[in-house]
């Protein structure tokens, strides 16, 4: 956490944009996230998708409240309306994603999931009034189709249920928009308390009644994915904090690359010449953009 968001009250000031710090975050972030989604494709053969929000969500919030009052960050929210926003569309696209993930391959559910930057990069420009390179489109839309050569490279053979995953990924799309509007006026610890805050109160109702019959190998998953989801979370977060939206955006498919090693190596997933040829397309895209990091004086 930088010393500029180790403050209290409203005096607040924004980082200032660090594209080569917010690719490590976003590879941090993804690492965590990667992680996460193996847990939860283990988990829902044992819990619904309220308790791995509650679980995952109240982790979260306890750990970013305990470390803030550790720092003497304030959680106060400045942009009440941004922030509400950014978790109504959130929790949105968590509860579409875990269903989805509990019902689809995770490579399948990951890669349709993470069509969210690519909403990003196309939406950004419109939405939160970024300038988008045609550079960057280019190469985000080339990431995007390694993604699809490494899961289904015939769309028509992707199961209903995915289309829960697809939806996920335009509310995420939104939410890191909300994210990159909150800079402005509200610390990463905020952003990421007041999500996870809004996440358990919105599946409490749902969840609590089953507490009592969780084994104990379940809820240490459960505790797992929280921990995955609060790095994930921090990282995606600091992230767009700290550069262009489209343009780092792109980073996160690292996830992808991720979840499908886990699920060559936990859930029996081959990897076939289309799986290998879209893993270099995403990462020599990555690599692409990061010679075209946008200049500290980027539009903002």
């Amino acid at each position: 956490m930088s010393p500029e968001e180790s403050v209290s009250g409203s005096s607040y000031i924004a980082p200032g944009d660090s594209p080569r710090v917010a690719v490590l975050w976003m590879i941090f972030g993804s690492l965590s996230f990667g992680t996460m989604n193996a847990l939860v494709k283990w988990t829902s053969f044992h819990a619904d998708v309220w308790m791995i929000i509650m679980v995952r969500s109240a982790v979260i919030a306890f750990a970013v409240a305990v470390f803030a009052a550790s720092q003497g960050i304030s959680l106060r929210v400045s942009d009440k309306r941004t922030m509400l926003l950014r978790c109504v569309v959130g929790l949105t696209a968590m509860i579409l994603y875990f269903t989805a993930l509990g019902r689809i391959p995770i490579g399948q559910a990951v890669t349709l999931q993470y069509t969210a930057p690519l909403f990003v990069a196309l939406l950004s420009g419109r939405v939160i009034r970024e300038r988008v390179e045609p550079v960057v489109v280019l190469l985000v839309v080339t990431a995007f189709a390694g993604i699809i050569l490494i899961v289904s490279p015939d769309l028509s053979s992707i199961d209903p249920d995915a289309l829960l995953a697809l939806g996920s990924g335009f509310f995420a799309a939104m939410a890191y928009m909300y994210v990159r509007e909150l800079r402005n006026t509200d610390s990463v610890s905020s952003v990421v308390f007041w999500f996870a805050a809004f996440s358990v109160a919105g599946s409490m109702a749902q969840a609590l009644p089953d507490v009592v019959d969780l084994d104990w190998r379940t809820l240490a998953a459960l505790v797992g994915i929280g921990i995955g989801a609060g790095g994930g979370q921090v990282g995606i977060t600091m992230a767009y904090h700290r550069a262009n939206a489209a343009w780092v955006s792109a980073f996160s498919y690292l996830t992808v690359i991720v979840a499908t090693f886990y699920g060559f190596t936990l859930f029996n997933e081959t990897l076939g010449i289309s799986d290998w040829i879209g893993g270099m397309l995403i990462v020599g895209s990555g690599i692409a953009l990061v010679f075209v990091a946008p200049s500290q004086e980027s539009k903002t």
